[in-house]
């Protein structure tokens, strides 16, 4: 049985499954037959995107950079407005050998952000690789007025580096002068729900308010912390936060569930039984819709109060 506190599976948990499987091209297959055909809500397309989107992070990380491509390139035809989502391909199609399509895929995203740092940084680069070194230096000199350098000595090491057309090294230096290495461990998301798996919801909390400035509109955020917040016994908190989810994306019925589990936490016992109801009404076969509604119907029973560990 899923304990109150926990992370419900979302929609396309399987084909996440299918894509840590290394079933890549089936796992983005999946996830588009799910959106279905023709026009799609707002909220819809951003689900479906960053589901793709957590396909190819699963691709690249297995070393599948074709896939990893593929599949951006999927979450593309429905968030095309997400400068991360082409600064991410232009990257891959880099390593595929793929140049000017990686050039378009950079100018398009710092058309939605001309602010857009790592975007800024990779088209110097590129512009170094083919041997406009003059050009990627004033680039990066602007890019070093305009933009909070953290380690300016690295950042001319970077510039010296770049001088002598060593533009690789010149890359590395330039990534942590700008303090734009990835993590280790993997997206926001992802090290998030590891971490409420492994029951720190604490450490999972701050992750995510961390990374909320400049995602509001990712629902997987909102459900993940409201999730959190619910663990920690933030009933109130947690009410906000995933309805913030559920107004983002209408269908997260993962969300809606979170949603039913804090209203039971506030004694807010037949709103919480409407919304598992209205899960039910779009998916009669969904599990931990079923068994909550078993649980809070099941010998007369209503939802009780939910207490903390």
């Amino acid at each position: 049985m899923t304990r109150p506190g926990s992370v419900p599976e979302s929609e396309f948990s399987e084909a996440i499954r299918q894509a840590r499987a290394g079933r890549h091209a089936q796992a983005v297959e999946r996830i588009e037959r799910a959106a279905g055909a023709g026009p799609l809500p707002v909220p819809r397309r951003i689900a479906v995107a960053e589901a793709l989107a957590h396909v190819a992070r699963l691709a690249e990380a297995a070393g599948g950079t074709a896939q990893a491509e593929a599949a951006l390139g999927a979450a593309l035809r429905f968030r095309s407005d997400y400068p991360d989502l082409h600064y991410r391909r232009a990257r891959l199609l880099l390593q595929l050998g793929r140049r000017a399509e990686a050039r378009k895929a950079l100018e398009r995203a710092l058309t939605l952000n001309p602010c857009y740092t790592a975007a800024r940084l990779e088209r110097a680069l590129l512009d170094a690789s083919e041997g406009l070194i003059g050009e990627a230096l004033e680039s990066l000199r602007a890019l070093a007025r305009e933009t909070a350098v953290e380690r300016p000595v690295v950042f001319q090491q970077g510039l010296e580096s770049l001088e002598r057309a060593e533009w690789e090294e010149a890359g590395v230096l330039f990534a942590r002068a700008l303090a734009l290495e990835e993590p280790a461990d993997g997206s926001v998301v992802e090290r998030a729900r590891a971490l409420l798996e492994a029951g720190d919801a604490t450490q999972a909390a701050t992750l995510l308010q961390a990374a909320l400035p400049g995602r509001e509109t990712w629902p997987d955020l909102h459900y993940l912390l409201g999730s959190a917040e619910l663990e920690r016994g933030q009933f109130d908190d947690a009410l906000a936060t995933l309805a913030r989810a559920i107004e983002l994306n209408p269908d997260f019925h993962a969300a809606r569930l979170q949603f039913a589990r804090a209203l039971e936490g506030v004694g807010a016992l037949a709103q919480a039984g409407e919304q598992v109801a209205l899960v039910l009404q779009h998916d009669p076969t969904h599990a931990q819709a079923l068994e909550l509604h078993e649980r809070w119907t099941s010998r007369g029973r209503r939802p009780a109060r939910h207490e903390r560990a």
